[in-house]
């Protein structure tokens, strides 16, 4: 089976291949996504309520109602928590059916079937392997930790160290490369519409190099990005100082300010138009710049899921029965 030669720009930006090939397509889901986002938090704020309404006299508040409003919270955390999770799941599977089939659902693009189904297992997996390798990690630190405190004199000591800073090297050059082989695994198992998690290992072979230059790319491009994005916050709360700094000279010129005040304050900022446009402003950038770079990130799986993919249906041998009436399919991009 030859696949196709590994295309470092195309791989690394294929996120940004695939929107300009379908733009309307990422733009649903991406206001679909930013909607059931602020959904979340909505929820969450729905949340806390109830302690948000207590806290302007949470000194005179018995200790009963405290409780009480404990409680009315903590279940409708833990859904929304649940919620959150859903809808991170559900626009992993949307993205990842753009970038792996060029496939959007119609309608709402979201869903939890058995596309998301798959990618909560393998997600589960990814969590277990994290959680095994943090511990493995820490366990290694205290063997090191013991080892040193064991050897006597300086030149122990520098022994002892020096073994321990190369099993941590070794420790996380092992760890990258295993991530970089089983990067695609996501995408790899949307594209194929079956639980492909071992399948990455083979779908990585030959360019797992160049899949770590890529990831290396994004990390870069991230930096640059958020320079942009913390410039653009910066000139959005530049443009409503005007109403926001009265009220925090105010603030801070009082010791002990008081907390009906403080909430009077908030409020009064939240009515103005200037500060809400300057709030969109700001949490729209920062949530659309962490879509895009999340986009990019799972691209890169997504193309070499397709370059596999390709390769494999070039491999298989064909259907006398409809090989003559299905069109030659070439290498996705």
């Amino acid at each position: 089976m030859t696949r196709q030669p590994y295309d470092f720009v195309a791989a690394t930006f294929h996120f940004f291949v695939v929107v300009a090939r379908r733009p309307v397509a990422a733009l649903w889901i991406a206001v679909w996504q930013l909607v059931l986002i602020a959904a979340v938090v909505a929820g969450f704020l729905a949340a806390y309520w109830p302690l948000m309404v207590l806290l302007p006299d949470i000194e005179t508040v018995h200790e009963l109602e405290v409780l009480s409003a404990l409680m009315q919270s903590s279940g409708l955390v833990t859904l929304m928590s649940l919620a959150a999770i859903l809808v991170s799941l559900a626009a992993q599977g949307a993205w990842l059916r753009l970038l792996t089939r060029d496939e959007i659902r119609p309608v709402i693009p979201f869903r939890l079937g058995a596309d998301e189904l798959r990618l909560f297992a393998v997600n589960l997996v990814f969590t277990v392997f994290w959680f095994v390798a943090s511990m493995g990690l820490f366990v290694a630190y205290l063997a090191g930790a013991a080892l040193i405190g064991t050897l006597g004199g300086v030149g122990g000591i520098a022994a002892g160290a020096l073994l321990g800073t190369f099993i941590v090297l070794f420790g996380a050059v092992a760890l990258i490369i295993v991530c970089l082989r089983f990067a695609a695994a996501p995408a790899l198992t949307v594209h194929d519409r079956q639980f492909r998690l071992f399948g990455a290992v083979n779908a990585s072979g030959g360019v797992t190099g160049m899949m770590f230059l890529s990831y290396l790319a994004l990390i870069a491009v991230w930096i640059a990005g958020a320079t942009v994005v913390s410039l653009i916050v910066q000139i959005a709360l530049l443009l409503a100082a005007p109403a926001l700094l009265p009220a925090i000279m105010e603030m801070y010129g009082s010791i002990n300010p008081d907390p009906d005040e403080v909430i009077a304050m908030m409020r009064d900022l939240l009515a103005s138009p200037l500060v809400m446009v300057m709030l969109g402003v700001i949490v729209a950038v920062q949530l659309l710049f962490q879509i895009a770079f999340e986009g990019l990130w799972h691209g890169v799986g997504a193309y070499v899921a397709r370059r596999d993919g390709a390769a494999r249906a070039a491999a298989a041998p064909a259907d006398p029965a409809t090989a003559s009436l299905s069109p030659a399919a070439g290498p996705a991009a």
